[in-house]
């Protein structure tokens, strides 16, 4: 017996994690259109700062089923936190993150990462919003900074 394909599955998929904002020099409308024939019916467009930020909603704003979130990386994290907190304000954006730790890399420095995280765990819960996390390499001081600030209920 084999495996049924994508294709002959009855069912709707949501990517719960795109950045269709590098699509690598392939043409965006193939692209979701690509998703959409697999069965893809809603996509969530991760912002990583505010620029990625602004394109992902930018995007949603002009297809339909594409959502976008307001985050800053642990790449970013010496950007800070106000330069994506006013997209929160946006109603296509629907979460905050891609945020969270990042040791394998420390493109920021670790304190400045964890008050970045903590300060957009701390967003999530004013404005009632999902919270999407990225870490590598930094599990247990992400789990001690969701601790100290109460993990959201709805956290990716």
């Amino acid at each position: 017996m084999t495996s049924p394909s994508v294709h002959d599955v009855d069912a709707a998929y949501v990517d719960s994690h795109c950045h269709l904002y590098d699509t690598r020099g392939a043409d965006l409308d193939e692209v979701i259109e690509a998703a959409r024939a697999a069965g893809v019916t809603r996509m969530v467009n991760v912002g990583c700062d505010a620029a990625t930020t602004a394109a992902a909603i930018d995007i949603a704003a002009r297809y339909e089923g594409v959502h976008a979130t307001a985050g800053l990386h642990p790449h970013d994290a010496t950007d800070g936190v106000d330069t994506i907190a006013a997209f929160l304000d946006d109603p296509h954006v629907i979460a905050v993150g891609e945020c969270g730790l990042d040791y394998y890399y420390d493109h920021s420095p670790r304190d400045v990462q964890r008050d970045v995280f903590a300060a957009q765990i701390q967003l999530a819960h004013q404005r009632g919003l999902p919270l999407v996390i990225h870490t590598r390499d930094a599990w247990s001081d992400t789990f001690d900074v969701l601790a100290a600030e109460g993990v959201p209920e709805r956290t990716v």
